[in-house]
């Protein structure tokens, strides 16, 4: 056995470092960059003064340990170079639909499907609060409700993220949603009675502008449900149609720290059902702050463990990452997460696809590529970037195909359609 530049007779690392970090003594603090091959994920190390300067640092090869050390103790300060994307071109239909919206809708701030309607049917919010249908294919625009939108005066933005009115939408499109992403308030209603409000939703203001208002509709026994946000650790679901509460607890105080029995020291974010119903996902973090994407199952939570979703046995913390949430975030299938970032840090994140088993919480593969909004039909995932639409292969992290220029928000999980309005225009392309 060689005896290798850093003195150790031992089997050579597949990646390299520069010449600075061969002789690091062993109780020092390394920081490093990590330098892409080319090669999938696969990097080399160099020190700070290496990565800064640019060009293509002399590289030696050392010890599996002394690599090992390098990444588990040393400061991560980001990555340089490209990571190999892998490429499978596959058929695909980049037809894309324009259908123009007529001009007395004024100015439209959210779309979103109607996914068991039958056919291409969407509901549109606009700036006034109307909530409008639109059936492109029979040129049809029907109003179907005017929505008090709730003012919040004096929030102050976090970060880069401005309060904005999100419309969800059930799947039997009976119902919808408004509420203020980044804010605390929001509205129920039923489309059916003319938008009555069935249920007023408060989130509560702590902390509420670091994330978007916790809200989604599911389907459990053929009934639609709303999972929405009480407070700011608390997660509730309720009948769209009655505002009835399904998930009612009283938590009694413990001794510890003064703190109720199942108390989740948990900001929850965006919340994600999968599509068939079997679980949820939350985006939200902890103190310190730090981004911890989580998962659990619906089912246990209405049959009879109302904390489910504080501390049941099927609640999963997916990974940690520091400052980083409110990213990518898309069930593929109804067991398979795909959670976006590569890395710890916000300031060191890799644009990429980390895949989650949804049951175990086990981490199945990592690639490198997609970003912006996700979606999927269970076996394709679709990320929309700034300069079009690209397709992967979520299991083998193949970009399979692109439609340059378009830029969905939406999926309709009934067409396979996806969508965005784009300057009054509804503009929809169906890939599959």
């Amino acid at each position: 056995m060689l005896t290798l530049p850093c003195g150790h007779p031992a089997d050579p690392a597949t990646g390299r470092v520069c010449s600075h970090l061969v002789a690091v003594p062993e109780d020092r603090e390394v920081s490093c960059f990590r330098l892409l091959n080319g090669r999938g994920l696969a990097f080399d190390l160099v020190c700070r003064e290496c990565g800064e300067a640019g060009g293509s640092p002399a590289l030696v090869v050392v010890c599996e340990g002394r690599v090992d050390r390098l990444v588990e103790d040393g400061e991560l300060l980001g990555w340089r170079g490209e990571p190999e994307i892998l490429e499978r071109p596959e058929p695909l239909d980049p037809t894309v639909s324009d259908w123009p919206l007529p001009a007395s809708l004024g100015r439209v701030t959210d779309l979103a499907p109607v996914d068991d309607a039958d056919g291409s049917r969407w509901l549109v919010l606009t700036a006034d609060g109307t909530i409008v249908a639109l059936d492109p294919d029979d040129d049809r625009v029907t109003v179907l409700a005017s929505v008090e939108l709730v003012d919040e005066p004096g929030q102050q933005p976090w970060l880069d993220h401005r309060l904005r009115r999100r419309l969800h939408v059930s799947g039997c499109g009976r119902f919808a949603a408004v509420v203020n992403d980044f804010g605390r308030y929001g509205r129920v209603v039923d489309l059916d009675r003319g938008g009555v409000v069935t249920l007023a939703l408060d989130g509560g203001d702590y902390h509420a502008n670091t994330v978007p208002f916790a809200l989604v509709f599911a389907r459990v026994d053929g009934r639609p449900v709303v999972v929405h946000r009480t407070r700011w650790n608390r997660l509730d679901v309720s009948d769209p149609a009655t505002g009835e509460l399904l998930t009612a607890r009283e938590l009694e105080k413990t001794a510890e720290r003064n703190r109720p029995a199942h108390h989740l020291d948990y900001f929850h974010g965006r919340v994600l059902c999968s599509p068939g119903g079997r679980f949820l996902a939350d985006d939200g973090w902890v103190w310190h702050p730090v981004g911890v994407p989580s998962v659990w199952a619906l089912r246990p939570w209405l049959d009879g463990n109302v904390c489910e979703s504080e501390d049941g046995p099927t609640r999963r913390a997916l990974c940690h990452r520091d400052y980083h949430w409110n990213g990518p975030l898309c069930f593929v299938g109804d067991t398979l997460l795909a959670v976006g970032g590569i890395g710890d840090d916000d300031e060191t994140m890799l644009p990429g696809v980390r895949l989650f088993d949804a049951a175990s919480g086990r981490e199945l593969t990592t690639f490198a590529g997609p970003a912006g909004a996700w979606f999927s039909d269970g076996r394709r995932l679709y990320s929309a970037h700034p300069d079009g639409l690209h397709v992967w292969d979520p299991l083998t992290g193949h970009r399979t195909a692109m439609v340059p220029g378009f830029v969905p928000t939406c999926r309709h999980r009934g067409t396979g359609e996806l969508a965005a309005v784009t300057d009054g225009v509804l503009r929809r392309c169906r890939p599959a």
